[in-house]
């Protein structure tokens, strides 16, 4: 993952952490984060292969 995604997500989660009193939504979106972090991580690989178009002229 990019440095600069982590400190955005990093970011991300202290404001979530600050800005949500409810803890049952507190968890809620700090679990919807963690889920985006975890699907960011499996397919970074996916993200960096450079897309080739065939058939182009």
């Amino acid at each position: 993952m990019r440095f600069v995604t982590k400190t955005r997500l990093d970011y991300m989660q202290s404001l979530l952490k600050s800005a949500i009193e409810d803890t049952k939504k507190q968890k809620e979106a700090l679990h919807l984060l963690e889920s985006i972090e975890r699907d960011i991580e499996e397919n970074y690989a996916e993200i960096q292969r450079p897309i080739r178009l065939t058939g182009k002229n």
